[in-house]
């Protein structure tokens, strides 16, 4: 275990500053802090590189419980005690958790995830918001989804406020990040249906079959759909709005159709 008081620490100088790159670090880099977001990366075979700590943060049993069993289980990894000042300046959250884990994490290439047959997917085009993204992760996990692809660069995934949104579940998943022309192609030779959200769409999304495999493409608030993938759409489809709002946002708009998807291939009579 290593103490560090100083802010001018060259550790803390570079917490601070791969905190305000938001993850984008070409060493495959990322940190995890709070509770449940650290045990969900542990139990995702995640190992921890780094653990950076506060004695004054860690006051509930089951705090102390989970920095017991880091320095339990990887003795490997190297151990900075902080002040809770300290902590602070390097934690995403406010009022933060005591505990914060720097680790290895890449996400898989397209070809690395095989999918069983009539599989469920979510495509991410170019979502700009990390909190969305994770938003997204979150609802994928909780469908039990069998891939989610991320497509573009506009929100890197290592990104705290993806793995905070995600409450973690971004370890859990088939998560990839791949090239949109190469997607489409792989989907398009395994007979996997692109369906598309667009508020232009002619067909409500509850009309359309979801039983059989399915990758939805939900894109950025602001641009929408990259064109690619409405060119390439097997379907579009939209959610009927009635008030002065035209479209939900990205979240929530994946949200209302992939638990139809879900009613349709798991609970449907």
């Amino acid at each position: 275990m290593i103490k560090i008081s100083s802010s001018k620490n060259e550790k803390i100088k570079d917490l601070i500053r791969f905190r305000k790159k938001n993850g984008k670090t070409a060493k495959d880099l990322i940190l995890i802090e709070g509770a449940r977001e650290i045990e969900r990366a542990l139990a995702a075979g995640i190992i921890p590189l780094e653990i950076y700590y506060c004695p004054e943060l860690l006051s509930a049993e089951t705090e102390n419980k989970l920095f017991l069993n880091l320095e339990k289980k990887f003795k490997d990894a190297y151990f900075y005690e902080l002040p809770a000042s300290l902590f602070e300046n390097i934690a995403y959250k406010n009022n933060p958790f005591g505990i914060l884990m720097m680790a290895k994490f890449k996400a898989k290439k397209l070809t690395d995830i095989k999918l069983a047959k009539n599989p469920a997917c979510l495509i991410c085009d170019n979502i700009e918001k990390p909190g969305n993204l994770g938003a997204l992760l979150r609802t994928a996990d909780g469908v039990g989804l069998d891939a989610v692809y991320q497509t573009g660069s506009l929100t890197d995934y290592r990104n705290p406020n993806v793995v905070r949104a995600s409450t973690g579940t971004i370890f859990n998943l088939n998560f990839a990040q791949c090239d949109a022309k190469e997607l489409i192609a792989y989907l398009k030779k395994n007979k996997i249906k692109i369906v598309a959200a667009d508020p232009d769409a002619k067909i409500i999304y509850s009309d359309l079959d979801y039983t059989d495999g399915y990758a939805l493409v939900v894109g950025a608030e602001d641009k929408g759909l990259s064109q690619i993938f409405l060119d390439n759409a097997d379907y579009l489809v939209k959610i009927p709005m009635l008030g002065a709002a035209d479209s939900l946002n990205v979240h929530q708009a994946a949200t209302v159709i992939l638990f139809e998807a879900l009613r349709q291939r798991k609970f449907k009579k």
